[in-house]
């Protein structure tokens, strides 16, 4: 059983909400239904009832993709005819533009073998290792995952520690970069990890962090079938406005959210969309990872990022005092 608990809004603590949707786990099927609001005084989406801290690990089966590579030869063929087109001069170079959502070109040209990068969330350390050989940096990782660290270790030979990213003993003001891809969502208490976040930056250190967009285009109209909401394990889900926000309230300011471009999330929607989930074997993943689809959908996903309505966003931030601000 999984328990839940009645809660403020994670960003502001007030709580005067409005409901949104009850959804369910289609991806994994784990629990039952699951309530979102969305604050009024802030904008954030979130969870409530909420999921317990104690009992978020039971959201993420053995086989969950960011903790684990063997989930990487679903659909290898796809991944195969990608990796192909990938190779062609000019389309290959224009489809890496366009799925690159991460580090902006103006920031990853300063690294070099003296920066440091942190990557809270890191999964099995792919991005770091990726990372560490184009550019020779130090690279660091957190998860509270033991099976994601194992495979970092035995995958790239990274050491990540385990457990979250306020209990990691790292000193303060040591890093260069910190990423999260793809973690705020997961999380009940914000404040704290981004405080700590902040408190480990250097001063004009980059914060990078990538999360699903509430203001997307697909968010508003797949509604509890909209594939980024991944419901149970997403606890809140953030507008630019809340982000903005948050990493403020922490000396954090945002210089600029870059918006993806990839249909990947509208694809996940339409299968949920089609054929309610993607959990039963006759047709997972039928639509999802479909590349003529993705191909097809893609104009229309790259109008929609121009319009700063895309399924995710990355938000980078840089620290402009010495001190990890305080309050909500």
């Amino acid at each position: 059983m999984i328990r839940t608990q009645k809660i403020p809004c994670n960003l502001c603590s007030s709580t005067d909400s409005t409901f949104l949707f009850d959804a369910r786990d289609r991806l994994h099927g784990i629990g039952d239904i699951f309530t979102y609001v969305q604050c009024k005084e802030c904008g954030l989406v979130y969870m409530n009832p909420q999921v317990v801290p104690e009992d978020t690990e039971k959201l993420y089966p053995a086989d969950y993709a960011p903790h684990t590579t063997t989930g990487k030869k679903t659909g290898s063929r796809i991944r195969s005819l990608q990796n192909q087109i990938m190779k062609i001069p000019v389309i290959g170079h224009f489809l890496k533009y366009l799925m690159n959502v991460k580090i902006a070109k103006t920031i990853y040209r300063k690294l070099d073998q003296n920066s440091r990068i942190l990557d809270v969330g890191c999964g099995t350390g792919s991005f770091l290792n990726t990372v560490r050989t184009d550019k020779g940096c130090e690279v660091y990782g957190v998860d509270i995952s033991e099976t994601a660290g194992r495979q970092a270790k035995s995958s790239f030979g990274l050491d990540i520690f385990k457990g979250t990213i306020t209990e990691a003993p790292f000193p303060a003001a040591h890093f260069d970069i910190i990423t999260a891809w793809w973690y705020l969502e997961h999380i009940s208490d914000p404040h704290a990890t981004v405080s700590r976040m902040s408190s480990l930056l250097k001063h004009n250190g980059y914060c990078i962090i990538g999360v699903p967009n509430f203001n997307s285009f697909n968010a508003k109209h797949f509604k509890d079938k909209w594939y980024h909401l991944d419901c149970p394990r997403h606890l809140c889900i953030w507008t630019p406005r809340a982000i903005t926000r948050l990493l403020e309230n922490h000396g954090l300011v945002v210089t600029r959210i870059i918006y993806d471009k990839t249909p990947w999330g509208l694809l996940g929607s339409l299968q949920y969309l089609l054929y309610g989930d993607n959990i039963n074997p006759k047709y997972r993943n039928r639509l999802r990872h479909s590349f003529l689809l993705w191909i097809l959908f893609l104009p229309w996903t790259i109008s929609v990022s121009l319009l700063k309505k895309s399924d995710i966003m990355v938000v980078c931030a840089i620290k402009v005092s010495g001190e990890s601000a305080n309050g909500a």
